[in-house]
């Protein structure tokens, strides 16, 4: 097995998009990694959809070499470029994070704006939204009266509540 240093990670960006909608010189999804990482994440936000992927693989030096030698038999090709054997198709990978940063790339402006004012809340905020706080033990347990006491107690109006819990028994 070659280790992590022996290693090259070509990358292959994709959009699911409908061939009545492609153009003509559309490349169909084949065979062609880049090196160039920037290139990949183009190649999937280029149509502007929220669909594309960035694919990775890692390559052994020999396979990198002969993927290289395969991509020099074109005419014309992209700086990085190289072409994979079919069998090393099966093994690619989707680099979630990097397909996350194609997509976003293709949201509106407000969608944008959106995105940047969740982010800008504070991370303690965001937490507390979006996780429920669990009961203590004096609380699981409390019935209806034992709200109205605390009401009471607190100085709160109560007048209503009870209108809306009236028919309503422990068996329901």
């Amino acid at each position: 097995m070659a280790g992590i240093e022996d290693l090259v990670r070509v990358f292959r960006g994709t959009e699911n998009i409908p061939a009545a909608q492609r153009p003509l010189r559309w490349p169909d999804a084949g065979k062609y990694f880049t090196t160039n990482l920037d290139d990949a994440k183009w190649y999937a936000q280029r149509a502007k959809t929220l669909s594309g992927k960035v694919n990775y693989l890692d390559l052994t030096k020999e396979q990198f070499k002969k993927a290289k030698d395969l991509s020099k038999s074109r005419a014309t090709r992209l700086g990085g470029e190289v072409i994979v054997d079919s069998d090393l198709l099966k093994k690619q990978k989707t680099d979630i994070l990097r397909t996350i940063m194609a997509r976003v790339g293709n949201l509106t402006p407000l969608a944008m704006k959106g995105l940047n004012i969740i982010a800008s809340l504070p991370v303690a905020t965001l937490t507390m939204v979006l996780q429920s706080t669990p009961a203590n033990s004096d609380e699981a347990n409390m019935q209806l009266e034992d709200f109205a006491t605390l009401a009471d107690e607190n100085n709160l109006e109560t007048e209503g509540i009870a209108t809306l819990f009236e028919g309503h028994t422990d068996a329901n």
